[in-house]
């Protein structure tokens, strides 16, 4: 939820505040809002905190808006294809929703940094799953959905070939690279744009469900039951792509300081918004199978446009391009964050330093820009979404996994800490549980190369961090390159930090 300026571009001017730190310690920031018309106003010593302008109306739709995106429009076919029935498939939806609640609760902390609480090697290591793995592999499962569905509502029923969908996925990440290369503003404009329509699109399906219902139209909702699995292995990918939709759910944690009166709008934004979610999903995939089977269901290469055909007839054709609208506006929102997430990397010395540099005329992060924009048009080219998708969560959840063991260690090595929301000790351990069945599970049931490679990506990190970090052995070739870059692209450090 980006809040949007009528006529200036808002930054962030980061200060200093502490120039003398022990080995290990990360430099503390404080930050403070700003224009371009009073940049430099600030004394440079002076600390500046966060305001907090987020109320508890602002925290429930910052995550509703963060939740929902592209994964209710593709994840119905692969949780049902793993669960085999209707029942099951709904349970999960419900439990996916229950665990991004647990996961929410467990994860909210006063910061919403993993760092101080992972340690500087799994910070590190963590930085490059995020960089490397977890952001490019996500936009460019957005994207694709996006391309896949604009060429659905485009072309006949016979569906786009393959090699269009990727050409256009990748045009369109070049094109939202330029975007927000250009312009903060511009990019934020655009999201209005998109979220009505995201909004717009899951209600119409949500509500014409229940008057399907309540016309009759319940056939595939009887013996519900009926083929469910029993192989508890195959479920758990039907959690990756079911949590896949409830990715998300985590996005408050970076602005945990921005929240007017957290002890009490934190909990209550966390079980008001996620419940919602849940109800809002179950309702849709219900909706779903009020018109088509089960087999039905599994063989539609756009689910939602199969579901617009029965319901909605001529006016379907809407339907595909308001999903497309919907996709590419959070390959906007990834974009634009993740490249914020990048530069920040880069300021601890997780990356070239290059990477938290900005463009001096524009002020946005074009070098992370770049790399992210790259690596996503590299996951692009295998185009398989449910592959890219279980190498997502595959990771994701390693890293949610230690995340959630370095809160509980916390809590006994470090009684005494001050924290705004302190979470329940077995809802940890439930949510450690949870993480080791869903890393462990698929890669018993349907290994594949995506593990190995995500695996590989990790290990190399490890070596990366052991070379420059803890021997100080920075190529010599890398200080040339950077000068380089800065120069061509016309680049200045990042003294003026664009805010997500």
């Amino acid at each position: 939820m980006n809040r949007i300026e009528p006529y200036t571009e808002e930054f962030t001017v980061e200060r200093r505040v502490s120039s003398s730190m022990s080995q290990g310690q990360h430099p503390t920031t404080e930050l403070i809002q700003n224009t371009d018309s009073n940049v430099g106003n600030v004394p440079y010593n002076e600390k500046i905190a966060l305001k907090r302008h987020l109320g508890l109306f602002s925290a429930v739709t910052f995550i509703i808006g963060t939740i929902i995106g592209t994964g209710i429009f593709i994840s119905p076919k692969g949780v049902l294809r793993e669960t085999q029935s209707v029942g099951l498939c709904l349970i999960v939806w419900v439990i996916c929703g229950l665990v991004a609640l647990l996961g929410k609760i467990s994860h909210q902390r006063r910061i919403g940094s993993a760092h101080a609480r992972t340690g500087d090697m799994l910070a590190f290591v963590n930085s490059w799953a995020n960089t490397f793995i977890l952001q490019p592999s996500s936009n460019a499962i957005i994207i694709l959905t996006f391309s896949s569905y604009l060429l659905s509502g485009i072309m006949d029923s016979c569906g786009p070939p393959i090699e269009l969908v990727k050409m256009l996925a990748i045009f369109a990440l070049v094109i939202l690279g330029n975007v927000n290369a250009w312009s903060v503003t511009a990019a934020n404009r655009l999201n209005i744009v998109f979220t009505v329509s995201k909004m717009a699109t899951i209600l119409v399906i949500a509500i014409a469900g229940l008057v399907r219902i309540g016309q009759g139209y319940t056939d595939n909702l009887k013996n519900s039951f009926h083929g469910t699995t029993d192989n508890p292995l195959r479920i758990a990918l039907a959690f990756y792509s079911g949590l896949w939709a409830y990715a998300g759910w985590g996005s408050l944690t970076s602005v945990t300081e921005e929240v007017k009166n957290p002890k009490r709008n934190l909990w209550l934004s966390i079980v008001v918004a996620i419940p919602a979610v849940i109800i809002l999903y179950i309702l849709t995939n219900i909706s779903y199978f009020t018109v088509m089977t089960k087999s039905e269901l599994l063989s539609s290469n756009a689910v939602a446009m199969t579901w617009g055909e029965v319901v909605l007839g001529s006016v379907a054709r809407a339907l595909p391009i308001l999903i497309s609208i919907s996709a590419l506006g959070s390959a906007n929102v990834s974009t634009y964050s993740y490249a914020r997430h990048c530069m920040v990397s880069a300021r601890y010395g997780y990356l070239p330093g290059i990477f938290s540099y900005i463009q001096k005329q524009r002020l946005t992060p074009l070098p992370a820009i770049i790399l992210q924009a790259i690596l996503s048009i590299i996951y692009c080219i295998p185009s398989d979404v449910d592959g890219l998708i279980n190498y997502f969560s595959f990771v994701s959840w390693l890293f949610c996994g230690l995340t959630f063991t370095a809160v509980l260690c916390c809590r006994f090595t470090k009684r005494d800490a001050h924290r705004v929301i302190k979470v329940p000790i077995p809802l940890v351990i439930i949510m450690i549980l949870i993480s080791i069945y869903l890393v462990i599970a698929p890669v018993i049931s349907r290994p594949n190369i995506g593990f190995l490679v995500a695996s590989g990506i990790l290990l190399i990190s490890l070596l990366v961090y052991y070379v420059v970090v803890f021997r100080k052995m920075t190529p010599k070739f890398m200080n040339k390159l950077n000068t380089f870059i800065e120069s061509f692209f016309n680049l200045t450090e990042s003294q003026i930090n664009i805010d997500t």
